[in-house]
């Protein structure tokens, strides 16, 4: 790229074309020039390419990778420094050659042996991540994430796995003392970065042919580690830094949910189950709303997976006749061994009913979830067998459990019976037909009624104030969530044995 002055000649002799040399001052005296040879022809050159950058930052870069390449040897320092010079590259050069940029990145974090260079790679990609959403391009990245980007094999080059040293470098950004511009850029933008390391673990398994092997063989007992580190060091990012951050602590909650999900699938589901618990010790009841409405969409998104639903699970219908319900104690209640068994589900239930001790938001939050749920494996066609969808109910037997301790704590004065209306409320979980047990000194009669959890999601008023919601215990989300307090709440509200609750 540069502008030339060259002469112009009146004549040329024959077979100039064929001169080595071509033509000049000296070819000979049978040229005659124009104006004695002066330069009179200006000519500029400028590149058009998708191969060669103009950006002079950029080109260094890849020049000083292809050195390196063909060296074998790596000086890190340098690469460090024409790594942070890419921090300059302008928006449109990151666009015209970003599969290009972003496999190179991905290249040399594979390669690179030491740490300080994986998360200056790192950083880049958070920038370039960023400028393309910046520029409306998220789809560009979405693309190439999905039929782009192929992870290098482990060989004698690549001695590092991308999902490992991504993870690593991840955390490191995510850490107190890094620049917080960049860790917050990479938690809004994380989606890109969660599924580059998903698609780095499945390439893995398939080139190496763990694939094959029980999901407890597949990975290293360090990119065990790494994950876990990662989720432990992206939580305090989650639930403190939201108040300055509201959506990039929003988008890095959802990104991982997505992630944990994923993970079902590759890696060892009782370190994803462990993973998942650690997630929920970073919630206390009496959270802000917005701490809620981050948990309740982590869980709306972890419960999806199949492993929510297993089908293996004992016929709660045997014989051509519906058995009594007082036969299945052991999965009506919300029981230790019932959350052990069926350890999704049971933490989703167990978090709804601490939810419904708290304010109105946060108890239809968490229904809507919970009933969500019920209506996609209701209409999945994948449990669309009676014999699957007998399974699915077992799972929900003890929801019954939660209607009665909270129906118990209601202060409802009228004795009439309840209503019977024929619409749903949209917060309601109990349909018109469903049928409670019939338990002797139970506080409900024979029909447990939509508009009386209508009443505890806070969707219909009681008749008179709300019930005392301090008077209740909360053992913590994966506490019992038996209330002990429940009957001498009840008892001082009235001591009338023909008290409505009784009837």
């Amino acid at each position: 790229m540069n502008e030339q002055q060259l002469s112009v000649a009146a004549n040329l002799p024959s077979g100039y074309l064929s001169s080595q040399d071509g033509v000049n001052k000296q070819s000979g005296s049978e040229i005659k020039w124009v104006d004695g040879c002066k330069p009179l022809f200006t000519v500029s050159t400028h590149l058009v390419s998708t191969v060669y950058t103009q950006d002079q930052h950029l080109h260094n870069f890849f020049q000083h990778c292809q050195s390196m390449d063909m060296s074998g040897q790596a000086s890190e320092g340098e690469l460090i420094k024409y790594l942070k010079s890419l921090h300059a590259m302008e928006g449109h050069v990151m666009v015209n050659f970003l599969p290009t940029i972003l496999n190179q990145l991905f290249c040399v974090l594979t390669t690179a042996t030491h740490e300080d260079v994986a998360v200056n790679v790192t950083r880049v990609m958070v920038h370039v991540v960023a400028q393309c959403h910046e520029e409306g391009l998220e789809h560009y990245l979405r693309s190439f994430v999905k039929f782009v980007f192929k992870p290098e094999p482990y060989s004698s080059i690549c001695l590092r796995m991308v999902h490992e040293e991504l993870a690593k470098a991840m955390t490191a950004i995510l850490k107190p003392s890094t620049d917080f511009l960049t860790s917050n850029k990479l938690l809004k933008h994380s989606w890109f970065f969660f599924e580059a390391l998903v698609k780095s673990m499945a390439y893995y398994l398939i080139e190496s042919g763990k694939v094959k092997l029980s999901r407890n063989q597949r990975f290293s007992t360090s990119f065990y580690h790494a994950v876990e580190t990662l989720v432990n060091m992206l939580m305090p990012h989650i639930t403190q830094k939201y108040k300055d951050n509201l959506d990039a602590s929003r988008n890095a909650n959802h990104s991982l949910a997505v992630f944990i999900k994923r993970c079902f699938t590759f890696m060892d589901r009782g370190f994803i189950f462990k993973q998942i618990n650690s997630y929920m010790n970073y919630f206390v009841p009496g959270d802000p709303k917005t701490l809620f409405e981050f948990k309740f969409e982590f869980l709306r998104v972890v419960c999806n997976h199949e492993h929510y639903v297993p089908l293996n699970l004992p016929m709660p219908f045997g014989k051509g006749r519906i058995q009594r319900f007082q036969d299945l104690q052991l999965d009506y209640s919300l029981t230790d061994d019932f959350c052990r068994n069926h350890f999704l589900v049971g933490l989703l239930l167990q978090e709804v009913g601490g939810a419904l001790q708290e304010h109105r938001d946060i108890r239809q939050m968490a229904i809507q979830v919970l009933k969500g749920l019920m209506i996609k494996h209701t209409f999945d066609d994948r449990y669309a067998a009676r014999s699957h969808q007998a399974r699915l109910a077992t799972l929900y037997l003890p929801m019954f459990g939660l209607l009665q301790e909270n129906v118990c704590r209601l202060d409802i004065k009228d004795s009439a019976p309840l209503s019977n209306h024929n619409t749903m409320r949209e917060d309601s979980l109990v349909p018109n037909s469903m049928v409670t047990p019939q338990k002797p000194g139970s506080c409900i009669e024979n029909a447990l009624h939509k508009d009386v959890f209508g009443v505890i999601s806070g969707t219909a008023s009681p008749h008179s104030s709300t019930p005392n919601v301090n008077s209740v215990h909360h053992a913590g989300s994966r506490g019992s969530l038996v209330s002990t307090d429940s009957a001498n709440s009840l008892l001082d509200k009235s001591s009338d044995k023909t008290n409505s609750l009784e009837k």
